[in-house]
């Protein structure tokens, strides 16, 4: 079984298909920069396999910076570098912040970001 804390960094890294069995039925995910709440697991995945496509067409470098554990709040904050041809397209600074259910699934993420397109 995974921890709390192997979960987020595994999520927020884009690694979703590894951590989906941690997510709840109602997980709330708030996505502040798109403007955009998702709600219920089912619309989570489907939107994370939408992204994981995204993420087949560049490379990918995530860097995490630090991770706050609070038990069952965690957040994780980091860089994420998208190449494409060589090239820098996209620059996110982003802080993920997870709060766990009892049963130790994910209910709510608030995903704050800084994207700095390099290529439009």
């Amino acid at each position: 079984m995974k921890s709390n804390t192997e979960v987020v960094q595994l999520f927020s890294g884009g690694k979703f298909d590894e951590v989906e069995d941690h997510l709840a039925e109602n997980v709330e995910w708030q996505i502040y920069e798109e403007k955009m709440t998702i709600t219920g697991k089912a619309e989570v995945l489907k939107f994370c396999r939408s992204v994981a496509e995204y993420f087949k067409t560049i490379t990918t470098k995530f860097e995490m910076f630090g991770l706050v554990n609070g038990g069952d709040k965690i957040s994780i904050y980091g860089r994420a570098e998208f190449i494409r041809e060589g090239k820098t397209v996209n620059l996110v600074h982003s802080c993920d912040v997870y709060e766990f259910g009892g049963d130790g699934k994910i209910l709510k993420i608030y995903s704050y970001c800084n994207s700095q397109l390099t290529e439009q």
